[in-house]
């Protein structure tokens, strides 16, 4: 996506995201969902499978085995929603895929303060968004912070474990017989995790038995100094760990695999927009072994296209619709709403009294 410059004359769209900070039972917090969707104008993308009853057994099942808490919560979004339980069911599965996303990990052997630090960047197209950063402190679950897709997914997250998770998808051609086209999205899979898991181990054991029905890589940190990449493409899988005794203390993703060896890759040369982010952001953490820090990586995602990953086209209007900075170590989470240069950086932790809160961020337009 080519970076569009602002100017001080520049038109100017104000967009308010929210911040839900939700506690109760799996029901309550499904219920509150659909409140948001409802308060903010928002519906569920409506969705209707060849075989509507046999695809709602199926995905029922798959609930059921990897993330039985969430069948409480889809039903309170249904009946705040006035929907039935398999239409919700059903649009709670297909949020869309994040189109540009960046993302890297920086172990405490290479930061100024020796903290665990995990930077992130989500692109994607503003409409297709739900600009709503969840805090959820739902009962028999691990309470969690990040953004959410179609209320019931997350896009990344960090627990009250400090398991932290992101995620890019892949644009690399899949074999067919690669793909998982009844397994989960992505998006539910890193909810699971956020919600199950307290550390790395117990996320990667997860997510080696699940049926993943997308492509895409995620990376997994937590505040034992360890982390690890997963790709993920349906059926296949391929993992990457670091920690302190590894030579390599960092770890970059954008759109590309770099672990996985799909047939012909010999021959296939990754898109330029993805290994050019990839590539700006891993010489960066090389320049400043060492010396990283929150504020470092903030300034770095302040960047755009021609120095840096973020970027915003008024005529698609796609782009970085937010950024972020999670301290692993200390719990803290910094994030940007909306695209550099005229946002400001928030600081969050998993504390705050129950509610919804709105952060204005503008966004350039025609």
């Amino acid at each position: 996506m080519e970076d569009v410059k602002w100017s001080p004359n520049e038109h100017v769209l104000e967009v308010r995201y929210q911040h839900a900070i939700i506690e109760g039972s799996s029901y309550e917090a499904g219920c509150l969902h659909g409140d948001f969707l409802k308060r903010v104008g928002r519906t569920l993308i409506s969705y209707e499978p060849p075989a509507p009853e046999q695809t709602a057994r199926e995905m029922r099942q798959l609930y059921d085995e990897y993330c039985p808490e969430l069948i409480e919560e889809v039903q309170g979004v249904a009946d705040s929603l006035g929907l039935s339980f398999e239409k919700a069911l059903f649009c709670a599965c297909i949020g869309p895929a994040g189109q540009g996303c960046t993302h890297a990990v920086a172990l405490p052997a290479i930061t100024a303060n020796h903290h665990l630090l995990v930077a992130r960047n989500y692109d994607m197209g503003l409409s297709d968004a739900d600009l709503c950063l969840c805090t959820t402190r739902i009962e028999g679950r691990l309470s969690h912070l990040g953004f959410s897709d179609m209320c019931l997914g997350r896009l990344e997250g960090i627990n009250q474990y400090g398991l932290c998770v992101t995620h890019s998808n892949s644009w690399d051609p899949v074999p067919d017989d690669w793909q998982e086209p009844h397994g989960l999205h992505f998006a539910i899979a890193i909810r699971a995790a956020l919600d199950q898991c307290k550390n790395i181990d117990e996320a990667l054991d997860l997510w080696q038995s699940m049926p993943i029905g997308s492509n895409c890589t995620f990376l997994v940190a937590d505040p034992s100094g360890n982390a690890a990449r997963i790709e993920i493409t349906g059926k296949k899988r391929a993992i990457k760990r670091i920690g302190s005794n590894t030579e390599k203390q960092y770890l970059v993703s954008t759109n590309h695999f770099t672990l996985l060896a799909l047939p012909g890759s010999e021959a296939y040369v990754p898109i330029t927009h993805s290994t050019r982010r990839h590539g700006l952001l891993t010489s960066w953490l090389q320049e400043n072994r060492g010396g990283i820090t929150s504020d470092g990586l903030k300034a770095f995602l302040d960047r755009d296209w021609e120095t840096g990953v973020s970027s915003y086209s008024p005529e698609h209007k796609a782009g970085t619709l937010w950024s972020m900075v999670m301290d692993v170590t200390s719990g803290k989470v910094y994030i940007r709403f909306g695209p550099p240069p005229y946002n400001e950086w928030y600081e969050f932790t998993l504390d705050g009294t129950i509610g919804i809160y709105e952060y204005p961020a503008k966004f350039p337009c025609l």
